[in-house]
């Protein structure tokens, strides 16, 4: 009797032994076993709508530096509350994030159509833009704080700003309000557009104080708050009674210079903020007034809301959109509750704001002392 390892059949195949007699002859013929065929549906997954009709790449400084990114989100949140646009952001923390971050948006692998506008914020985007705008000619975008040149990019808006101005403002009071006839200007990097607000705030400055010495000084960075204070200690220090920060996170260095320096001069010391209202930062340091004089006002929270408006109107359009004076974009903060100056003061403010408006006097946007 067979045992059942003998009549195991091995890797399904069945040996048939064939046995002629007298010959000998042995014959292997093999059977193949079963076949199974396997078949598979690939289906092409549905995605989903997309809920948001903005998205918007921040500047590396990030949300929470109370001046430029703040200000452009609040515009955002405003136009979203006011045409019920919802809108998606992503804040890079290196410049050489944008790119990538720029084109996600565009192929919006996760939703089944486009946005209706990737706004780009903050004139160092400019690069990654422009690498990326003309691989998706139907994609509408806006870059704020840098121009592109309409003809080149026309699928872009570029949201400008004539700072110049409001820092010539700003520059004038400070030539006014001045005790020490020394002025500083704290910029985050040494380029054009930094330069534009000292421009203007040198040039403001002399006009009502003619002669007024002045020094300027750089962070080098966007976010470093450590080299916002000891620029500001150090100008301070030297006898320069007021300073204009433009420094993005940077500046808030200079502002907590002012609050600690307060009170250590014969004399008040005061800063200027920019970009948003800042008044309120040097609050309570001497009673219930504050330490920083004024801010130049660049309206980004108004100019990204018009680009969401313009969307939902459906009457955007690509090109160069200007910010001034004259229509409103920029300016300077006013609050007579917290600093109260002299009369005098606000009315040569109010003519000069007059001035430039009508285009009777031109601002430089450039370090024209320099010649």
């Amino acid at each position: 009797m067979s045992s059942v390892s003998d009549r195991m059949v091995l890797g399904m195949v069945v040996v048939v032994i064939v046995v002629f007699a007298g010959v000998g002859t042995w014959w292997y013929v093999s059977v193949a076993g079963p076949t199974t065929t396997t078949t598979t549906t690939t289906t092409t997954p549905t995605l989903p709508n997309n809920p948001y009709s903005i998205a918007i790449v921040f500047a590396t400084g990030g949300l929470g530096d109370k001046s430029f990114n703040d200000e452009c989100v609040k515009g955002a949140n405003d136009a979203s509350a006011a045409f019920d646009m919802n809108f998606t952001y992503v804040e890079p923390v290196a410049i050489s994030e944008y790119e990538g971050f720029i084109r996600d948006y565009c192929q919006h692998p996760q939703f089944a159509d486009p946005y209706e506008l990737i706004i780009c914020i903050g004139f160092d985007q400019m690069d990654a833009l422009a690498n990326v705008c003309k691989e998706f000619p139907n994609q509408r975008f806006a870059i704020v704080d840098m121009y592109m040149d309409p003809v080149v990019y026309n699928n872009t808006a570029s949201v400008v700003f004539n700072e110049n101005e409001g820092s010539a403002l700003v520059g004038a009071m400070a030539g006014l309000v001045s005790t020490t006839h020394k002025i500083g200007f704290v910029g985050g990097m040494d380029i054009p557009l930094v330069n534009k607000y000292a421009g203007g705030y040198v040039w403001g400055a002399n006009r009502s104080s003619p002669g007024i010495n002045f020094t300027i000084a750089y962070t080098g960075d966007w976010v470093n708050t450590a080299a916002g204070k000891a620029l500001g200690d150090a100008m301070y220090t030297a006898g320069y009674d007021i300073i204009f920060a433009v420094a993005g996170r940077s500046g808030m260095g200079v502002i907590e210079s002012v609050v600690t320096t307060n009170g250590t001069k014969p004399y008040p010391v005061w800063a200027i903020g920019s970009d948003s209202p800042q008044m309120y930062l040097g609050l309570n340091v001497v009673g219930d007034r504050t330490v920083v004089l004024t801010s130049m006002l660049k309206r980004v929270d108004v100019a990204v809301y018009r680009q969401f408006e313009q969307v939902f109107l459906d009457t955007w359009t690509a090109g160069i959109k200007i910010g001034s004076v004259a229509n409103g974009l920029v300016g300077y903060e006013l609050n007579t509750t917290i600093v109260d100056l002299d009369a005098s003061v606000y009315n040569a403010i109010f003519a000069l704001e007059n001035q430039i408006a009508a285009g009777t006097v031109i601002v430089p946007d450039y370090k024209y002392w320099l010649g």
